[in-house]
C-alpha cells in the first residue's frame, strides 16, 4: 500500500509541477540568503586584513627603530615615543586579538554584526572591563539578517504549510475521499504515509539546495563533516516538527481555509509571539541595567583611588617587594603609580561588573527554560553555535582578550618597575593571542531536543481511536 501512495504522489506531485517549483523557491532563498551571509563574512574578513596590515606596519616601524637604538644610531623621536621604553610598547604597539571566522559563519549571522572581532588590548586603560559586555536580551535579534537561519526558521515552516496543508481536505473536496474506503487502511494511516512521503522530499530538496550553497559560497565547510551533518540533521528535526503540526490540523480540521488559517496561526505563535514573549518578560523581570551609570561609579571609584593613591602605592610594593629595588616612593612616576592603583581598581569594580554579569545569566537563563516552548528558539541558538555567532562566542572572546591582556601586562610591567629596556630579543617573546573556540557545540542535543518536541505533540493529540476511523468519516462537512 506504501508503494501505491509513494508512486501516486510523485505522479501527483510531478504533473502539478511542485516539485519543479518547490525546488527552485528553496534554492533561490538559500542561494540568496548564503550571498548575503557570504558578503557578511567576507567584510569580517577584509575587517581582519585591514587591522593586520596596519599592525604589521607598525611593528615593523617598531622593530626598525629597535635596531636604531641597539646599534647606537641617533632615533629623532622624543624619549616618551621611544620604542625602548616598555610602557610606550604596551600603550603605542598593542598586540592585536583577532575572533576569525568559522567554515560555516556564513549560515547564521548571530551577534556578529554587534560585536568586534578584534580588539587590541593596551596597557593603559580599564582592560578588565573588556569582560564587560552591553546588555542585549538573548533574542533580541531573532528577527535579524536574511541569512541561511532567517530561511530555514521563518521562511521554510511557511513553504511547509503551503505544501500540506490541504493534504487530506483535497481529496474530500475532490470528492475522491470516498474511494479510499474500500481500501484496507485508515485515514489515520493514509494520511500519515502521506506526509511523511512529502517530508522525505521535502527535507531532500532542502539539503540538495543547502549543500548546493555550501559548495558555491563556503566550499571548506564541507570539510567540517561533524558540524555539516549536524546541521542536516537539525534541519531535517526542524522540518519534521512543522510536518507533525502539518498532519494534526489536516486530521483534526480537515477543512482547507481552515487547515490554512489555523497553520499560519500556529507559525505566528511559535515563530514570532512566542519568542517576543520571553523577550518582554526578560526585560521585565531582569530589566537592562545602565551602561551609563555603571561608567560613572566606575569613575567615582577611579576618583577615590586617586586620593588614596600613597596609601595604594605603599601596600602595592609591600606585596611585590621585588619591584622596589631599594627605590624611594618618590623615584616612581606615573606608570608606575597606574599599575599600583590598577589592581585596587580591578577589586573595587569587580563586584559592579558581576552583578551585571549576573543580570545576562538570568536573561540567558530565562531563554534557556522557556526555549522548549518554541522550536524555533532552539533552532536559532544550534544555528548560531554551529556559525560560531551566538553571544555565548563574543563573551567568551572578550574573556580571553582579558586573559590576554593581564598576560601582556604581567610582561611588561616587571619591566618597568626594574628600568629595564625594551629590545628586539624582547619583541620576539612577546606573548601573542590566539583564539580557541572554547563554547560547546550542541546541535546533536538540539536536534534531539526539537525531535523529542515533535513527538509530545503527536502523542498529545492523536489518539488510538483516531486511527480506526474509517474515510468515509470525513466526507461530511465539518
Amino acid at each position: 500500500m506504501f508503494l501505491n501512495i509513494l508512486t501516486y504522489e510523485f505522479k501527483l506531485l510531478s504533473r502539478s509541477k511542485w516539485l519543479l517549483i518547490l525546488f527552485f523557491t528553496i534554492a533561490l532563498l538559500i542561494g540568496f540568503a548564503s550571498l548575503n551571509g557570504s558578503k557578511n563574512v567576507d567584510k569580517r574578513l577584509a575587517d581582519i586584513k585591514e587591522v593586520e596590515q596596519e599592525f604589521f606596519q607598525k611593528d615593523s616601524i617598531m622593530l626598525g627603530t629597535l635596531k636604531k637604538i641597539e646599534n647606537g644610531e641617533t632615533v629623532a623621536l622624543p624619549y616618551w615615543q621611544l620604542p625602548s621604553q616598555p610602557m610606550t610598547v604596551g600603550n603605542r604597539y598593542p598586540r592585536l586579538a583577532i575572533m576569525h571566522p568559522e567554515t560555516l559563519s556564513f549560515i547564521a549571522t548571530g551577534q556578529s554584526d554587534m560585536y568586534s572581532h578584534f580588539i587590541s588590548p593596551k596597557v593603559y586603560g580599564n582592560n578588565f572591563a573588556l569582560d564587560y559586555s552591553e546588555m542585549i536580551n538573548p533574542v533580541q535579534l531573532l528577527f535579524g539578517n536574511f541569512d541561511i537561519a532567517f530561511v530555514l526558521i521563518y521562511i521554510i515552516p511557511l513553504l511547509i504549510i503551503a505544501f500540506t496543508y490541504n493534504v487530506l481536505s483535497k481529496e474530500k473536496e475532490l470528492g475522491t475521499l470516498p474511494l479510499l474506503a474500500s481500501q484496507p487502511i485508515s485515514t489515520h494511516w493514509w494520511l500519515l504515509q502521506k506526509m511523511i512521503i512529502r517530508f522525505i522530499i521535502f527535507t531532500t530538496l532542502t539539503i540538495l539546495a543547502l549543500i548546493l550553497a555550501i559548495t558555491v559560497f563556503s566550499l571548506e565547510g564541507l570539510t567540517n563533516v561533524n558540524g555539516l551533518l549536524g546541521l542536516l540533521l537539525l534541519i531535517t528535526s526542524y522540518n519534521f516538527f512543522w510536518f507533525a503540526i502539518a498532519y494534526i490540523v489536516n486530521i483534526k480540521i480537515n477543512d482547507s481555509s481552515k487547515n490554512a488559517l489555523t497553520l499560519i496561526g500556529f507559525w505566528l505563535l511559535l515563530v514570532l509571539v512566542i519568542p517576543a514573549t520571553i523577550n518582554q518578560i526578560g526585560n521585565t523581570l531582569y530589566p537592562t541595567p545602565s551602561r551609563l551609570k555603571m561608567i560613572n561609579e566606575i569613575r567615582f571609584i577611579k576618583k577615590e583611588n586617586e586620593e588614596q593613591q600613597n596609601e595604594i602605592m605603599d601596600a602595592y610594593l609591600r606585596n611585590h617587594p621585588e619591584l622596589a629595588q631599594g627605590r624611594e616612593k618618590e623615584q616612581f612616576g606615573f606608570w608606575h603609580n597606574y599599575f599600583a592603583s590598577e589592581k585596587v581598581m580591578e577589586e573595587k569594580t569587580k563586584p559592579l561588573l558581576l552583578a551585571y554579569d549576573m543580570q545576562l545569566k538570568k536573561q540567558q537563563g530565562l531563554l534557556m527554560t522557556f526555549k522548549f516552548l518554541s522550536p524555533a528558539i532552539v533552532m536559532q541558538q544550534a544555528l548560531n553555535k554551529v556559525s560560531a555567532s551566538s553571544e555565548l562566542h563574543y563573551n567568551d572572546f572578550k574573556k580571553q582578550v582579558f586573559e590576554f591582556s593581564k598576560q601582556w601586562r604581567n610582561y611588561l610591567t616587571p619591566m618597568l618597575f626594574k628600568e629595564q629596556m625594551f629590545t628586539v630579543k624582547n619583541y620576539n617573546e612577546l606573548p601573542a593571542f590566539m583564539y580557541e573556540n572554547r563554547i560547546k557545540n550542541d546541535i546533536w542535543v538540539n536536534t534531539l531536543i526539537i525531535f523529542m518536541i515533535s513527538g509530545l505533540v503527536l502523542l498529545s493529540t492523536t489518539s488510538k481511536r483516531l486511527g480506526n476511523k474509517s474515510c468515509l468519516l470525513y466526507t461530511s462537512p465539518s
